[in-house]
C-alpha cells in the first residue's frame, strides 16, 4: 500500500494533467475562437500574457512537489540534469537556431504571418514586459509539463515503453497550441519533435528550455507587428458593396427632391383628364 506522500504525489499529477486536458480539450473544440474571444476585448493581449504566466508558474511548482514527494521519480529523472554534450545535442540545437534565424529574417523582410501570430504580438511597454515573461514560463513550464515530467510519469510511473510515452507527450503538446491557426500546428508539432529527440539524445531539459525560450522571445519581442493587431474578421463576414452606377447616380440627381431629400415619387396610373368627358 502507498505511503501518504506518494498518495499526495499521485493527487498532484492527477491535478497537473486533469487541469491540462480539460484546457486542451477546450482549445481543440473552439481553436482560434477562442484566442480571438480573448485578444479583441481592451487588455486582451495582457490578459493572454498573464494568464500564461501565472498558469505555468503554478503548474510547474506541482510538477516540482510531486516529484519530491513520489518515490520512484527524481529530478535528474525528469530532466534536471546537465546535458551530455555529445554531436547530437549541438546538431539539434544548431537546427533549431537555423529555423528561428529563418523566421526571423523572413518577418523582418516583411514576409506574410498567420493573423493569430501577428494579433498575439505585444504593442505597448507594458505588453512587451509581460510578453517576455512569458516567453519564459511558456519555454521553461511547458518542456517541465510536456516532456520532463509527463515522460518521466509514463515510463517510471506508469511503465510504458519510451517511445510511447514521448509519442503521447507530443500530441498533447500539439494539441495544446490549437489556439493557433492549423498551419502554425505544423511548426508547432516540428519544434515540439526536435525538443523530444534533444531531450532523449542529451539526458537533459536544459537544452529544450534554453532554446524554447529563445524561440519564443524572438517570436514576441524582436518580431514587431505591422498594422494595427486588431484581430482580422473572417473572410464569409467580409461585405463588398458594390460601386455606384455613374448613369443611375445620373438619374436620381435628375429626379425632383422633396424637402426631405428623397425623390418624389410619380403615380403608375395616370390621373382622370379635366377636359376628357366622362
Amino acid at each position: 500500500m502507498a505511503d501518504r506522500t506518494t498518495i499526495y504525489s499521485y493527487a498532484l499529477i492527477v491535478i497537473i494533467y486533469g487541469f491540462l486536458l480539460v484546457n486542451t480539450g477546450y482549445l481543440l473544440r473552439r481553436g482560434e475562437q477562442a484566442l480571438v474571444a480573448l485578444l479583441s476585448r481592451p487588455g486582451g493581449r495582457a490578459a493572454f500574457y498573464r494568464n500564461g504566466i501565472v498558469n505555468l508558474v503554478l503548474l510547474g511548482g506541482l510538477a516540482a512537489a510531486a516529484v519530491a514527494l513520489h518515490p520512484r521519480l527524481t529530478f535528474a529523472g525528469t530532466g534536471l540534469a546537465w546535458p551530455r554534450g555529445g554531436f547530437t545535442d549541438w546538431f539539434f540545437s544548431g537546427l533549431v537556431v537555423f529555423m528561428l534565424v529563418v523566421l526571423y529574417r523572413k518577418a523582418r523582410a516583411g514576409g506574410q504571418l498567420l493573423p493569430t501570430t501577428l494579433a498575439m504580438l505585444p504593442r505597448t511597454g507594458r505588453e512587451r514586459w509581460l510578453a517576455g515573461g512569458a516567453a519564459v514560463a511558456f519555454g521553461a513550464g511547458e518542456e517541465i509539463l510536456y516532456r520532463g515530467l509527463l515522460l518521466a510519469v509514463g515510463t517510471e510511473v506508469l511503465g510504458l515503453p519510451m517511445f510511447v510515452a514521448a509519442i503521447a507527450a507530443w500530441v498533447l503538446f500539439v494539441a495544446a497550441h490549437a489556439y493557433q491557426q492549423w498551419q502554425a500546428l505544423f511548426t508547432v508539432g516540428y519544434l515540439g519533435a526536435l525538443f523530444t529527440v534533444l531531450y532523449l539524445e542529451s539526458g537533459s531539459l536544459l537544452l529544450p528550455i534554453v532554446l524554447h525560450v529563445l524561440w519564443d522571445l524572438v517570436v514576441l519581442l524582436l518580431i514587431r507587428p505591422t498594422g494595427s493587431g486588431t484581430v482580422p474578421v473572417p473572410e464569409p463576414l467580409l461585405v463588398t458593396l458594390p460601386e455606384p452606377d455613374p448613369e443611375s447616380a445620373s438619374v436620381a440627381e435628375a429626379l425632383p427632391q422633396t424637402g426631405g431629400g428623397m425623390p418624389k415619387l410619380r403615380r403608375m396610373v395616370p390621373e382622370p383628364d379635366a377636359d376628357r368627358p366622362e
